[in-house]
């Protein structure tokens, strides 16, 4: 432990008083080393190797006062001169301490205990004979520490923070020194675990160098860019983290397999039991080879998957592994990404977009490397490698399916299969990144009385999700209305739609999207599967007419004859005329009153048969030959019968009669009016019933039913044809009519009506 670098520094300046005052100065030399704890993929080797105190702060002092004499650091070899006052003194110590304050221009990095006091490595004391030669102390060992049963070296851990900080603002990186310094604090009470720019490890990880750079990996996270993870419970081979925490991690093992591949060595992630001297591997992870978790860890809610897919952009066939010579990915040496090494196109990634983005996970990563570097984005080699892992970004292969318009035709099935894999990804336009808003779209043909379910789950039905996505389901009816929708009802975050029972024939739409923010991608399957199918009738005989050609005065016969294949008993026949005509009954036999033809005529009648929830069958239709009634379509005669006489106007008294008699069917007749005063609008009564009431001066013969606005001609002429269809409901119909004319300068009473006459048509033969 020591007293502090701020009371050696203000100790230093004075002495530098002094000595400019006159004071004869000397060198005092020596060397720095820890003893290491070698390890290698199996563990503890044994091996307990020397290693050089790297970047680190020396101060020289008085051993009796503990003046300090010269301060200075350690070369990479360890070494050390630093240039001290020649004064009086008994002899001299040397600390060396675990703290980069002194090394110039370099991020500053301390290696303390949970109470912030660095630790230090402090020679004994040497007398110096001569205070104006040369002194050299030889080397200083700093030998391993025990919390409680594990071994543990600070300045092991120091040596990690040097070789990490030199990676990442030497040439490769050509990061920036940050203003707040790093610390690592050993040993922590809590475990392992980063809180900022501050890494805590427990009292097992003192030599463990993998778990050192994971956690540094941490904070230069914090500090070089912006880690946006909540933290939480995770470990190797989980699938299902939260995207924040998974990018997170896996950044900090990504950053600690390329500290090591820099150093030229096998990068590998190693946890190890500090108790143990050979061996005694907890947790263990090849980056290249993904060993031993390769079968187990995909997707972006994986760290293990966003470390190895990661490090595929930093190795190439070079890198040291276990294939020298060749590289499993298409990062290989001398790829450059707009002009920038693949390493530093990363760095540029990550201090830049990444370091703005918000919720930053995997998904950021990949929409960013091809906004930021949509020029070169290497993406062959991109993609190749996030597809290796299943991280899938990319639309699938039954885009474009994002507009109900675009829907993919969808069976539902009764075997519990799923559908093919399938991505919320659909970047806009022809771009690469974003792919957010994706929503797929599925058109599914359902039967009225169908029951249905419909669900999605993790491709291949996975517990541990191996992506991302949450699933939200919404089922719409062929109308187009909303009638059931679902987020997390099924396993995990997946969606359902349970007994769903459909109303209506036709073709229902299923969308899948997702109202999650933090995960806007991933993958899914969907299955749409009946629970219970309602088969619809179908028709074995029929529809039949007897007999099949019929006087328009006669009637036909229609029968049929279908079956519910689910054995609904209740079934119902509707018998449709298209061409005219009416049906008598219901059921499966009824009859067919044809309509009246002046001349033979093909008809048809249509036929659906509906269960009872609904479900029909498909049209049928039959033709019948209609010929001519033997008689007319009526058995009374046609007549109209003038009634009383009309009120005059300025044009005379108006006179209503009739043109021809009302046939039915007939074109041949009309209602002519004269007298009426030219131009005057008026209205033209009709009824079904006769009166007669004073009105106005005048008599009204009608009970109103119907006004119709009619305007005379210049002559006082009004004509209105009648088209009579062949409709037998007319036959022997009475209806009554008259003209009244308001507001006529030539009539009298007080409201001037001029009147026609009323008028009794009689419907017939």
């Amino acid at each position: 432990m020591r007293t502090g670098v701020r009371a050696l520094l203000l100790t230093s300046v004075l002495l530098g008083a002094v000595s400019q005052a006159g004071a004869q100065g000397f060198a005092v030399t020596g060397r720095c080393v820890y003893v290491d704890k070698a390890w290698d993929y199996d563990g503890w080797t044994g091996a307990r190797p020397e290693r050089a105190i790297r970047r680190a702060d020396v101060a020289v002092v008085e051993a009796l006062t503990n003046l300090v004499l010269g301060t200075g650091t350690t070369q990479a070899d360890g070494s050390f001169s630093i240039h001290c006052a020649a004064l009086p003194f008994v002899g001299l110590k040397v600390r060396c301490e675990a703290d980069t304050q002194l090394s110039s221009g370099f991020q500053r990095l301390r290696v303390t205990n949970e109470s912030s006091v660095d630790y230090a490595l402090e020679s004994q004391v040497f007398s110096v004979q001569d205070p104006t030669k040369p002194f050299d102390v030889g080397t200083l060992v700093a030998m391993p520490m025990l919390a409680g049963s594990s071994e543990g070296q600070p300045f092991n851990l120091f040596d990690m923070g040097v070789s990490a900080l030199e990676y990442l603002t030497g040439p490769v990186v050509g990061a920036s020194p940050i203003m707040q310094p790093l610390r690592i604090a050993w040993p922590s009470p809590g475990g392992t675990f980063t809180w900022g720019t501050v890494m805590h490890l427990g009292e097992q990880d003192g030599y463990d160098d993998a778990v050192a750079l994971h956690e540094l990996g941490h904070a230069v996270h914090k500090g070089w860019s912006g880690d946006d993870s909540q933290g939480g419970p995770h470990s190797f081979g989980e699938s299902d983290q939260e995207p924040r925490l998974a990018f997170s991690e896996g950044f900090a093992t990504l950053f600690c397999g390329a500290v090591q591949s820099w150093l030229g060595l096998e990068a590998l992630y190693v946890d190890c039991d500090g108790s143990a001297t050979i061996g005694g591997v907890q947790l263990r992870l090849r980056l290249e080879t993904v060993a031993p978790w390769a079968g187990e860890c995909f997707g972006e809610a994986d760290e293990v998957a966003i470390a190895c897919t990661l490090f595929d952009v930093f190795d190439d066939e070079l890198t040291p592994d276990a294939t020298p010579g060749r590289d499993d990915d298409l990062f290989l040496l001398g790829t450059h990404v707009n002009g920038l090494s693949a390493q530093a196109a990363w760095w540029t990634l990550f201090t830049g977009p990444l370091a703005a983005a918000t919720n930053l996970a995997q998904q950021d990563a990949w929409d960013q490397w091809l906004i930021l570097h949509a020029a070169d984005p290497q993406l062959q080699a991109w993609t190749a490698a996030f597809e290796e892992r299943h991280i899938r970004f990319t639309r699938d292969a039954q885009e474009p399916d994002s507009a109900p318009s675009l829907a993919v035709p969808t069976a539902a099935v009764h075997d519990g299969s799923w559908s093919a894999e399938h991505t919320l990804y659909d970047p806009v336009a022809d771009s690469l990144a974003p792919g957010t808003g994706d929503t797929d779209h599925f058109a599914v043909s359902l039967v009225a009385g169908d029951v249905i379910e419909v669900a999605t789950r993790y491709p291949a039905g996975v517990t541990d999700a191996e992506t991302e996505c949450d699933p939200y389901l919404e089922l719409h009816a062929p109308s187009g209305s909303l009638v059931a929708s679902d987020d997390n009802s099924g396993p995990g975050r997946n969606a359902l739609l349970a007994a769903v029972s459909i109303d209506q024939s036709g073709t229902w739409l299923v969308k899948v999207g997702t109202h999650n923010a933090l995960r806007r991608y991933g993958r899914y399957e969907l299955r749409i599967s009946y629970l219970s199918e309602n088969l619809p009738p179908q028709l074995v005989a029929g529809p039949s007419a007897f007999p099949m050609t019929v006087r328009a005065d006669d009637t036909s016969q229609l029968s049929a004859l279908a079956v519910d294949p689910d054995g609904d008993p209740l079934l119902t026949y509707a018998w449709t005329p298209l061409d005219g005509g009416r049906i008598e009954g219901s059921g499966p036999n009824v009859l067919f009153d044809p309509p009246f033809v002046l001349q033979p005529a093909e008809v048809r009648v249509r036929l659906v048969v509906s269960d009872s929830f609904g479900a029909t069958s498909a049209p049928a239709e039959l033709t019948l030959t209609v010929l001519p009634a033997t008689g007319g379509l009526c058995s009374g005669s046609a007549a109209w019968q003038s009634l009383g006489t009309g009120k005059p106007g300025l044009g005379g008294t108006p006179e209503l009669v009739g043109i021809g008699l009302p046939i039915v069917p007939g074109l041949g007749f009309a209602l002519r009016t004269t007298g009426l005063t030219p131009k005057l609008p008026g209205f033209m009564v009709f009824g079904f019933s006769q009166i007669e009431v004073a009105f106005d001066g005048g008599t009204f013969w009608v009970s109103p039913e119907l006004l119709l606005p009619v305007t005379p001609s210049m002559s006082g002429e009004l004509l209105i044809p009648l088209v009579l269809p062949p409709e037998p409901l007319l036959c022997g119909l009475s209806l009554y009519t008259q003209v009244i004319v308001p507001n006529d300068p030539g009539a009298t009473g007080g409201k001037h009506t001029a009147q026609s006459n009323g008028l009794k048509l009689t419907f017939g033969d």
